[in-house]
């Protein structure tokens, strides 16, 4: 584990681009299809000391992102999955949250994606409501339901 640096960006976002579709694909087809690598890579614009970065043989396998009081992404290759990389990027932002002083902090997770939401529960986070969210795309933004999940660090 490590903290981000520039020359990760293609690597994070094709984490990013790889993981995504992997685990929301088929609950937004028409989203994915308005996703392809270049929008992903457009995006990768967050300072990067707020990012936590999981490294295998030198490549970029996982990451998580965090801002404000919350965690804005966690993402792993579909080939590190079940490996325990998962678990190290979450708690890597989870750790960053606290010593900025969040005892309280939130994710959001896409209401369908079940595999996901059984692994922040495994990891003491709790559902709390569906949030309309707009999720982004090459054309724009298209309504979502999102599972908004906290956890108490103190």
């Amino acid at each position: 584990m490590r903290h981000a640096s520039a020359g990760d960006i293609p690597a994070l976002a094709l984490v990013w681009h790889d993981a995504w579709h992997a685990g929301h694909a088929h609950l937004d087809p028409e989203i994915a299809a308005r996703r392809p690598m270049a929008f992903f890579i457009e995006r990768m614009s967050a300072p990067l000391e707020e990012y936590s970065v999981a490294v295998d043989n030198g490549r970029v396998v996982g990451f998580s992102r965090w801002e404000g009081d919350g965690i804005a992404q966690v993402f792993v290759l579909p080939a590190y999955h079940g490996t325990g990389v998962a678990a190290l990027v979450l708690r890597a932002a989870e750790e960053a949250l606290l010593a900025q002083g969040h005892t309280r902090i939130w994710l959001q997770c896409r209401k369908g994606n079940d595999r996901a939401r059984r692994f922040y529960e495994k990891h003491g986070w709790i559902v709390v409501a569906d949030v309309d969210h707009d999720m982004g795309h090459m054309d724009g933004r298209s309504p979502v339901i999102v599972w908004r999940l906290e956890k108490s660090l103190a």
